[in-house]
């Protein structure tokens, strides 16, 4: 009997697949690049507010940024608010895992650059 109830919740249960991401191997295509830099400052602004990507590369030059993924509940980046990435850094934030919500950035300096990419 406890055999069946295991069957039974294991055919229930199901995983998900992350929509959006780009499934391994294949290859993902740029969308959207800032080939001259954008300057972010001490007031977040918006970067990217598409719904469909497979990622999103961030490089910092000099200066640390925070970043939020969503707009959800109004969520802004501020000096103490959001995700941190260090200076003179590149990551590339796949959307199986972050998504592709509006993305915001705040400088913790008036003209910090960054370079940003999208894929899709």
């Amino acid at each position: 009997m406890l055999a069946l109830l295991g069957v039974a919740y294991l055919i229930g249960v199901s995983t998900f697949p992350a929509y959006g991401s780009a499934p391994s191997g294949l290859q993902a295509t740029v969308a959207t690049s800032s080939p001259a830099g954008i300057v972010v400052g001490t007031t977040a602004q918006t970067v990217f507010a598409t719904s469909t990507c497979s990622a999103r590369v961030i490089t910092t030059v000099a200066k640390p940024i925070m970043i939020t993924f969503s707009s959800f509940n109004e969520a802004t980046p501020s000096g103490v608010f959001g995700h941190y990435q260090a200076a003179s850094t590149t990551v590339a934030y796949d959307s199986g895992v972050y998504g592709c919500g509006a993305l915001k950035v705040y400088g913790f300096d008036a003209s910090t650059t960054i370079t940003v990419t999208e894929t899709r």
